[in-house]
């Protein structure tokens, strides 16, 4: 049942309204794992990417990994509540940062923040593949003028949300605003209709979600900025007692499709999901995984982690029960 093709994908939530039916319906992909049989064209994936994040009542954000031209990397802090993140160049700062954030919107770089850019800036692309049933997106932007930036980003569609992993080319400033020096910036980010109970108890059986995972990798090496992709799986093994187990495989060469036989990402396991979240994110760790249930009946589910030098996001659909 893992390879289930979902022909007829309509998502029930009123909150996303025609968007998303523009998004799924007006073009449906009937291919299973890989290339799809039909395609979603860049306006139909445009608006079906802003109703998931208009929609979205939970935000998920790594931190910033700030690759300089003129200096060594760095890291940019993060932390959201809700819908809204805030973001600090020092872990000292990201309270008062986030604190900021829900008081002005001009300081929340949440789903607003994103939300702003693919209506001003950001274009994409039209979509034809499919990995494990979750659709493959993908966007780029480039804005000139006041803080200019370029951007290219890849990203997964659920019903109830998205997920994604960006590139960013622009001026880096520091805690005051002040322009430091041109560099670029990797990081993932995952939203949705977020689900506020964990999965229904029920002694004994199990459950699996099937999707995708994808990633940049941020090593100070010859690989830096590789965009990845790979299979995503989450498994509970008993829901009277849930914590799940994350598993991520089949890792390629996202731009390319060639397999990284070579490259691996160590699994999670018996993570305690409490109210529909699992795992967490510590200031300034580079190991890490912090995921969301979502939609009705905890269909769906959205992440994201670092690990083995990868910062990305995931995401995938409820099985089937055999």
């Amino acid at each position: 049942m893992a390879g289930m093709c979902r022909k007829n994908v309509m998502y029930r939530n009123p909150v996303l309204g025609l968007a998303v039916a523009l998004g799924l319906g007006a073009s449906l992909l009937t291919g299973c794992g890989g290339t799809a049989t039909s395609t979603r064209t860049a306006e139909q994936v445009k608006q079906g990417t802003i109703a998931r994040v208009d929609s979205a009542t939970a935000v998920l954000a790594s931190d910033q990994h700030v690759f300089h031209f003129d200096r060594a990397p760095s890291r940019t802090f993060t932390k959201c509540s809700g819908t809204v993140c805030g973001v600090s160049t020092t872990s000292a700062g990201l309270e008062a940062a986030l604190d900021r954030a829900l008081g002005d919107p001009r300081f929340d770089f949440g789903n607003s923040h994103f939300g702003a850019r693919l209506r001003d800036s950001l274009e994409l692309k039209p979509q034809t593949e499919l990995v494990n049933s979750v659709p493959l997106v993908e966007g780029f932007g480039l804005r000139t003028g006041d803080r200019p930036f370029s951007a290219k980003f890849y990203g997964g569609w659920l019903d109830a949300g998205a997920f994604f992993v960006n590139e960013t080319t622009l001026t880096i400033r520091d805690g005051r605003g002040q322009p430091i020096g041109p560099g670029t910036v990797y990081d993932a980010s995952a939203l949705g209709v977020a689900s506020a109970t964990s999965p229904a108890p029920v002694k004994g059986m199990s459950a699996i979600w099937k999707g995708m995972m994808i990633g940049a990798d941020v090593s100070d090496s010859v690989t830096r900025g590789r965009f990845l992709r790979g299979d995503a799986t989450l498994v509970i093994d008993d829901l009277a007692n849930p914590d799940v187990d994350v598993a991520f495989g089949n890792l390629r060469d996202l731009e390319t499709g060639a397999r990284l036989d070579g490259r691996t990402i160590a699994s999670w396991e018996n993570i305690p999901v409490n109210d529909g979240a699992f795992g967490e994110k510590p200031v300034g760790s580079s190991d890490y995984i912090q995921g969301r249930f979502l939609g009705e009946k905890h269909a769906g589910f959205v992440g994201v982690f670092e690990r083995s030098e990868i910062v990305g996001s995931f995401g995938g659909n409820r099985q089937p029960a055999e």
